[in-house]
């Protein structure tokens, strides 16, 4: 189908609940009471839609995507995900904070006003307030956490727990005259920070693992509670020079042939790429069946398409790595993620140094030992309850325990993040001596991209010497 086509399909569709304006033959406008959006088309080789939704106070992208406009049914099914993302953002609060004081009563009150500046800017924020007693159980489910200045001397104390939370304190003089303007404008300013605080120590400290000046493309596939994403991030020498994300509802292999269709070709313009690195789960939607990636056979097929090594490897593996280069304390690693409301699970390990990904890569895919335990569950595994959940987090960490027995393990499971919680249970079925370090993550994006880095930088480096050492052979002959 032609642009001019897709476009006047898209402005014929119905749009109950928000707007949709074609500006012209190349853009729709879309806007809703909480979010704002477009379709753009690029008349370059090829014509290439760009699609954009974001949050109308914040102006971050909670859909992004671009995609060459060829099939007809492919277009139309995306613009159709773009529209359920929109709906379903309607009604969810995407940021959580929580405030916490010696009682709670004056925070509480703090909240409220806070909670009504809110609504007036059309900010999708949810404020509550505990007592500082209470803050290990409810600051787990927050994306920031705000201490008044009474408890501010316990900062230290809660970062340290938080690891995965912006944890901040509120200025007295904001506090006593509860300024929410400024509060807000605090917690944006202060987020912004961090974000681009974790890149920096994140590159800094992954360099000593980089002895190659290689430009290598990454890209990382991981599920989000209510979205995956696919960030993708160019890198020279282990330095970032760009950083782009993709947002969407499902996860489809056609994702990633869209995303390196359309960035490698603009990429390329600028920058010659020696290699792609590409991250991605267990199972991944192919067109309308869900299958297991067979990765060997993947990355031959991208490189022949793209004319250049790209790699393929798991998610999990890749956040275990990331995690264990940008750190000193810790050197035999294992990451658990549990997807939201399933009770399938996925690991990756490092052991001193060394990626424990196994025999086509199905080193941490243990659904098939937690279904031959409990096979009673096979029928809902992407409907256990909180209980359930918890019984299969416990399940997955002691087979991390008993394989490598890690020092710390990193657990990404939004229903489970009491640490503390699950190293009792643990205690029914080891001594304690034997328990790890267990660290609450939610944002996984700068170890998985590290991890995703990491393995393409050494795949290419082993390659690299393969060739060399193929090509003296021969001259020698």
């Amino acid at each position: 189908m032609n642009s001019r086509e897709y476009i006047g399909w898209i402005a014929s569709q119905p749009h109950n609940g928000f707007s949709v304006t074609q500006e012209n033959d190349d853009q729709i406008v879309i806007r809703s009471e909480k979010s704002e959006g477009e379709v753009l088309v690029y008349h370059q080789e090829t014509d290439v839609v760009e699609m954009r939704l974001s949050d109308r106070a914040t102006h971050e992208n909670f859909f992004f995507l671009h995609f060459e406009l060829k099939e007809e049914d492919h277009a139309h099914g995306l613009y159709r995900e773009m529209i359920d993302t929109l709906k379903k953002r309607e009604s969810r609060c995407t940021l959580h904070v929580l405030l916490s004081c010696t009682s709670g009563m004056t925070t509480g009150f703090f909240a409220e006003k806070l909670n009504e500046a809110a609504k007036t800017l059309s900010l999708d924020h949810e404020y509550s307030a505990v007592a500082f007693s209470s803050i290990h159980n409810a600051g787990f489910n927050a994306d920031v956490i705000l201490l008044a200045p009474q408890i501010a001397w316990q900062l230290k104390k809660v970062k340290e727990v938080f690891t995965d939370q912006l944890v901040i304190t509120i200025p007295a003089s904001v506090f006593a005259s509860y300024d929410a303007g400024k509060v807000i404008a605090l917690i944006h300013e202060e987020r912004a920070k961090q974000k681009k605080t974790r890149e920096q120590t994140a590159i800094a400290k992954v360099m000593r693992d980089i002895d190659t000046n290689a430009v290598l493309f990454a890209v990382n596939m991981t599920h989000d509670l209510n979205s995956t994403r696919y960030v993708q991030r160019l890198y020279e020498a282990g330095n970032v020079l760009l950083t782009e994300e993709v947002i969407k509802e499902q996860d489809s292999i056609q994702d990633i042939y869209d995303i390196l269709d359309t960035a490698l070709r603009a990429i390329r313009k600028n920058f010659h790429v020696d290699a792609c690195a590409i991250s991605l789960p267990g199972i991944v939607n192919y067109g309308n069946e869900r299958e297991r990636v067979d990765y060997e056979n993947l990355s031959s097929q991208l490189s022949e398409r793209y004319e250049l090594p790209v790699y393929v490897h798991h998610n999990t593996a890749a956040v275990a790595y990331g995690y264990y280069a940008q750190q000193e304390k810790y050197d035999i690693v294992c990451y658990h993620s549990q997807v939201t409301g399933s009770l399938i699970g996925g690991t990756g390990s490092v052991y001193r140094g060394i990626p424990l990904d196994g025999r086509k890569q199905m080193g941490g895919e243990l659904e098939p030992v937690f279904f031959h335990h409990w096979p009673e569950r096979s029928e809902k595994k992407d409907s256990g309850t909180a209980e359930e959940i918890k019984e299969a987090v416990i399940f997955y960490l002691l087979m991390c325990i008993a394989e490598i027995a890690p020092e710390v393990i990193l657990v990404r499971s939004a229903l489970t993040p009491d640490m503390d919680e699950l190293k009792e249970e643990l205690k029914k079925y080891i001594d304690e001596k034997y328990i790890p370090d267990l660290i609450h993550v939610r944002d996984i994006t700068e170890y998985a991209l590290l991890g995703t880095m990491l393995y393409g930088m050494h795949s290419l480096k082993k390659d690299t010497k393969k060739l060399m050492k193929k090509q003296g052979g021969k001259e020698n002959g």
